[in-house]
């Protein structure tokens, strides 16, 4: 088994790439190497990368920036039309409670292709985006063949990892399959 190397700002990209970071590790080289911190292990990755391949830190700006009003919204003002960026949205208890009713549901849970698609709000500066893009968000990733394919997405090595390992039917023989992955 191979052994991570320690973060330099020296290594190569490749090097850097080969290995799998936890979100708190690449924010602390992120702070120590001072590159914007704020984003998902995506973005982080890039401003890393695009260190090690000689770009100066000063000139790496976070890929986008929370845009959402200062203002807080509550659940009862919410609706399918409401937008995003201009009234204070965010996934808080107000919104699961919007959820949880809309979807009649007790307790709601937000996704990962919710927050995404806010990400994706965000970066483009998407002031026409409405709570109606993240509900349509929330019901195509309750369809299982529908995966979603980005960046951001790539970066969940480890869960896409345990995903598969599951899946093989090799895997069946093993009662624990959790220690095997973690030792695998």
């Amino acid at each position: 088994m191979t052994v991570r190397p320690e973060f330099t700002a020296k290594m190569s990209s490749k090097t850097f790439l080969d290995y799998y970071w936890y979100k708190e590790e690449l924010v602390d080289i992120c702070r120590k190497n001072c590159l914007p911190t704020y984003g998902t292990k995506a973005e982080l990755t890039k401003y890393i990368v695009s260190l090690l391949e000689g770009e100066p830190a000063e000139s790496l700006k976070p890929r986008r920036r929370r845009e959402r009003s200062k203002q807080k919204i509550k659940a009862e003002d919410m609706k399918e039309d409401t937008k995003l960026l201009e009234n204070g949205f965010s996934f808080n208890n107000e919104a699961r409670k919007f959820f949880s009713n809309y979807f009649q549901v007790k307790n709601f849970s937000f996704k990962k292709a919710m927050a995404i698609k806010l990400r994706e709000v965000e970066r483009t500066k998407d002031y026409d985006a409405t709570i109606k893009g993240i509900i349509n968000a929330y019901l195509e990733s309750q369809n299982k063949e529908n995966v979603i394919d980005n960046e951001e997405e790539r970066t969940y090595q480890w869960n896409n990892f345990v995903r598969d390992f599951c899946d093989d039917p090799s895997s069946n023989e093993y009662t624990n399959k959790m220690k095997v992955a973690s030792i695998i």
